[in-house]
């Protein structure tokens, strides 16, 4: 097993340097105001956490309130998001929802999805500023490409419910994939958006989509990274996230391929699995959901990669493109 640990550290080094030109994880949501902290924390900030905690759990809401504050005023964004949460409740002094998402959004802008999320249900909402549904949208989108499967699942039901169905069914699937959300499940059984509903894809597009699939496997299992990025549409949105990343990382198709073919680079030994893909048709597209699983090394000390992908194609003429892909590594 040690050499196929080694092998994919190598493997992940390599996909490590690519990040360096991506698009950074967390950026605050473009359009809102103010610039994102980025103020490093106070060392000692782990013993003063504890201290606060341990005045909380003791009930002394007025003195953890203090601290936790003291902490938040030196940019650490546990002391920002609990102190936002005292100011909610109302412990340890008076209640404040403009206080609550003042420190929220503090928060958020250093990139904590949980307080992104907060953000969003604010304007959503009313609480603490007037409501603004194009802020809530931009706040649930960030959260949810940080992995808030909250956020994925409240940001897809508004896509959906706006006529965006295959924007919005992604995300619902994605919080139903990554947390098994109760919401996002029965939002899908309910319009038999499962497995089943493969059943409502004409089959003229089924084929399309299969076909397209079926090329990039293909190129996969012979290693051809530009065999993968030629089912891949010149300006396609892509989003991949490696295993232990907060949130995806937007690359250009250049970027896709390189990725692909820096992998190749340091595998000695590769295969590649998909599982049969989950199909929901759209007005504007076909949406396929896929469990791929890679193997790096010899069956004796292999490495396995499971890999979540989403994909919606666009159909013309019976070739199937791919338009937006987003891929999950799990290791």
């Amino acid at each position: 097993m040690r050499a196929g640990c080694v092998l994919f550290g190598r493997i992940l080094a390599a996909l490590l340097l690519l990040w360096a030109a991506a698009l950074p994880v967390g950026a605050q949501p473009a359009g809102l105001d103010g610039p994102a902290s980025d103020a490093p924390p106070m060392a000692g900030d782990t013993a003063r956490l504890r201290a606060a905690h341990a005045a909380y759990e003791a009930g002394d809401f007025v003195r953890a309130r203090k601290r936790y504050r003291a902490l938040a005023e030196q940019h650490s964004i546990a002391g920002m998001t609990h102190l936002a949460r005292m100011y909610a409740n109302g412990e340890g002094g008076r209640r404040s929802d403009e206080q609550a998402l003042y420190w929220d959004t503090k928060a958020a802008r250093k990139g904590d999805a949980h307080a992104m999320y907060r953000v969003a249900d604010a304007y959503r909402t009313g609480r603490g500023t007037p409501t603004d549904s194009s802020r809530a949208d931009r706040w649930y989108r960030a959260a949810a490409e940080r992995g808030n499967a909250q956020a994925q699942w409240m940001f897809g039901r508004r896509l959906y419910r706006r006529g965006a169905h295959l924007a919005g069914l992604e995300w619902i699937r994605i919080a139903a994939w990554n947390s098994d959300d109760p919401r996002a499940r029965r939002f899908l059984a309910d319009r038999g958006q499962g497995p089943a509903a493969a059943a409502a894809v004409d089959e003229a597009r089924r084929s399309a989509v299969l076909a397209t699939l079926a090329a990039v496997d293909r190129a996969a299992r012979a290693q051809n990274a530009a065999g993968i990025t030629r089912q891949i549409a010149d300006d396609a949105e892509i989003h991949v996230r490696l295993p232990g990343d907060a949130g995806w990382r937007r690359l250009a198709r250049a970027d896709y391929e390189a990725l692909w073919r820096d992998t190749f680079a340091q595998a000695e030994t590769y295969a590649y699995r998909r599982d049969d893909p989950e199909l929901h048709a759209g007005a504007d597209g076909v949406l396929a959901f896929s469990q791929i699983r890679e193997r790096f090394g010899a069956e004796a000390d292999a490495r396995t990669v499971d890999l979540r992908e989403s994909a919606t194609l666009r159909v013309v003429d019976g070739t199937a493109v791919i338009q937006k892909l987003r891929l999950d590594m799990r290791d």
